[in-house]
Parts: structure tokens; sequence; C-alpha cells
């Protein structure tokens, strides 16, 4: 037997949140005669809204969602494959563990195929046309293809795995709890942000070197994903541009150019980036400032503290005396 509902119709009310500057939140379970799970919507008052859910369903069910908003979405799909198929019946299958950028227009919908007792987890970031349009100014011919999504009623992207940096952000969003505490919500809309940042940049990569797409996705897109699991891994070592090239199997010089158009950083913004991060899961450790320095991989604390200053906005020690205090 198979079901087919509105996936707002699959939804009951649980809480609905106003927050200051237009911040909405509606959380909702799955209705207990279709299913278990949640749902969150999180519209932040900017153009941007976050839908994050979590739930399995009792029965094979088709869901149909619509929207009347033009703009573009990004997909992660964390768990269980779903079947999409679209206004004009073309299908697309959104796999586990991947992420697609999509455009709609004003008259968008689909369906979605959800078999029983499969867990699914996806988290899908929404963006109203004009911040799109600005946002992804990186992506060549930007504008058309959203004239497209309205001709057609919608218009898909790019789709590709979910990579470490993804990965990394899309797992501060994993206590569901977050969206009831004020302060929390701002912490996660700095990380959408980010994970809206890299989504666009890594999507915009793919498209625009779409004609070289079997040299770059076997060659140098691996070589890039093993360049940024080397500083992740490695980052308290003095790495060089020239070992990391060397351990990725990459030319140094394409290394430079590729990764910063891939991740949106250089290597040594990431570098730095991932040192910081790491001091600050150290200093809630309460080791000193000296030993996190050196953890890290910086031989001068006092250069340590001015870069943790800048990217923190409190030195190092009160950054850890205010979180003792809490």
């Amino acid at each position: 037997m198979m079901k087919r509902v509105n996936y707002l119709d699959l939804l009951t009310q649980i809480k609905e949140i106003n927050n200051p500057f237009s911040r909405h939140i509606f959380i909702g379970s799955i209705k207990p005669e279709y299913g278990q799970g949640e749902s969150i919507w999180y519209d932040m008052g900017n153009g941007i809204a976050v839908s994050i859910r979590d739930f399995f369903v009792y029965e094979k069910t088709i869901l149909t969602e619509t929207s009347n908003v033009p703009g573009a979405v990004i997909i992660f799909n964390l768990e269980g494959a779903i079947p999409y198929v679209f206004k004009d019946q073309h299908e697309f299958i959104m796999k586990s563990n991947h992420f697609l950028l999509g455009l709609g227009s004003d008259d968008f919908q689909l369906e979605a195929t959800f078999l029983p007792k499969i867990r699914y987890r996806t988290l899908t970031i929404g963006m109203k046309e004009e911040l799109f349009l600005q946002l992804g100014h990186g992506i060549n011919n930007v504008h058309e293809h959203m004239q497209k999504a309205k001709k057609f009623s919608y218009r898909l992207l790019q789709d590709g795995f979910i990579n470490q940096q993804q990965k990394e952000i899309l797992a501060s969003f994993k206590d569901q709890k977050s969206f009831h505490d004020l302060l929390k919500n701002i912490f996660l809309e700095s990380k959408t942000m980010d994970l809206t940042h890299c989504s666009l940049n890594r999507a915009a990569f793919l498209m625009n070197h779409s004609n070289e797409q079997t040299k770059y996705d076997k060659n140098r897109l691996h070589s890039l994903e093993r360049a940024k699991e080397l500083i992740l891994n490695e980052y308290a070592k003095n790495l060089s541009i020239k070992e990391i090239a060397y351990k990725s199997a990459i030319n140094e010089c394409y290394l430079k150019k590729d990764f910063k158009a891939y991740y949106g950083m250089t290597i040594l913004e990431m570098l730095q980036r991932r040192r910081l991060e790491v001091a600050k899961k150290l200093l809630q450790q309460n080791q000193s400032v000296q030993e996190v320095a050196s953890n890290v991989g910086y031989k001068h604390a006092g250069h340590f503290s001015k870069l943790f200053t800048q990217y923190v906005g409190h030195s190092p020690s009160h950054f850890k005396k205010e979180y003792n205090a809490l």
C-alpha cells in the first residue's frame, strides 16, 4: 500500500518560536499515522531559510512539495537515497552523502518517494532569488540558469559527494535542541553562511570546469581532497605548500590555483582556520596558552595570540576565562 501526501500535511506542530529581527522557527513532528521523526524550519530573516528533517515512514509514501518563492536550494542528503520526480516527469536520485544545488521558480513542484522503515536525514538551505544571484556570482552564466529555471519551473545545477569541509560544518547542526536557544541560533546562522559559501564555491568550481570533468574528477579533485585531508590531520606540523603538493600528487601551481577555486580559501587560510578551531577546543580543556600554541603548530605564543584574537574576537586567555566561568 502506498500513501500520497503533501509534506506539510505530514507534520503536526510542536512549537513555533518568533525571535528578534524576523527570525522564525517552526518545529514539527511526523504525525503518528505516517511515521516518526522531526522537522525544523528556520527562517533567518535575511533571505535564507534552513530545513532539517530526520524521520522514517511506516508505509511507502510519496510526498508532494511546492514553492511559490523563486530562488535556490542546496540539499544535503545525509542518510537514505531519495528519488525525486519533477513537474516535467524528469527523475533524479538524491544519493546518500551527496549534496545538490538546484533552482526553482514560483511554480515549483516535485514528488519524493520514501520507503518504509528507512531513516531519512536531510538539511536544506533555501535562498531567495536576489540573494542567490549575489552569492552565486562565481557560477558562470548564473542569471541565464535562473531564467531557465523560471521557464521550466526548476533547474538542477550541480550535485556531488559531501566533502570533509561540508561534513565538519554539518556536524554543528546535530543537536536540534539548539534551535530552542537564541544565542545558539545565532551560532547556527554563522555555520549556515559558512556551509552556503563553501558549497556554492564547490559547485561553481565543478560547473565551471565541466568541459574538463573527467580530468578533474579523477585526478585534480582527488588531489584537492587529499590536500584538505593533510591539512585537517597534520595541522600541527610545519607543512609547506611544496610538501602538500608532493603528498597530494599534484603540481604546486595547480594546487594553489585550484585549491582556492574549489574551497574558497587559500591553503594558508585553511591551515590557520584549522589550527585556531582546534585551539578553541584545547583551551576549553584547560591547557595553557603556551601549550595550545605549541600543540597546534605555532612556535611563538605571541604570534598565536594575535591570530587567535583576530579570528575569535577575544584573546586566548580571555576566551579560556569566559569558558571556565560558564
